[in-house]
């Protein structure tokens, strides 16, 4: 069930996004900041079922945060490692564009690290292409980040 997150429910959020990104994890505080503050939003994809462990029902599976303006932006998407590979990616992706699209949004960037293959080969799939390159911009390990963004601007026709 993919649905806004209320504020109690951010802590599960930020403590799947430690797991994700123990590199870089932008904790709590940062989630509810962000929500509050500007024109994010966050979308979840919740386990209902418990498919992905034992007592996981109402739990984040997947999350993506975005930044809803003329150039949108997504801070943040992840997926429980243990269901990967059944299409939530692609689901939040999707959600997040309409959204963004529905708002105004012309474009949706985002950034992924250059050895994130899966998540290179997803956005590439779903129509994002490469804009430029931040060199060294990621450490632990090091690796240049990839500025990607996709055309999601409404087609203007003739009346």
């Amino acid at each position: 069930m993919l649905e806004r997150p209320e504020e109690t429910e951010l802590r599960a959020i930020a403590e799947l996004d430690g797991q994700l990104f123990s590199s870089s994890p932008w904790g709590e505080e940062a989630f509810i900041h962000t929500l509050q503050e500007g024109p994010e939003s966050c979308l979840v994809f919740y386990d209902t079922d418990g498919a992905g462990r034992e007592g996981s029902c109402h739990e984040p599976a997947g999350y993506v945060l975005f930044c809803i303006m003329e150039d949108a932006e997504i801070y943040r998407i992840g997926v429980r490692p243990e269901l990967r590979r059944r299409g939530l990616g692609r689901r939040l992706l999707e959600a997040a564009e309409e959204v963004c699209r529905e708002q105004g949004s012309r474009r949706l960037l985002l950034e992924v690290r250059e050895d994130n293959i899966p998540a290179l080969s997803l956005y590439r799939a779903f129509g994002f292409e490469e804009i430029y390159r931040r060199k060294r911009y990621y450490k632990d390990p090091v690796s240049d980040a990839i500025m990607m963004e996709k055309d999601i601007g409404k087609e203007i026709t003739d009346a």
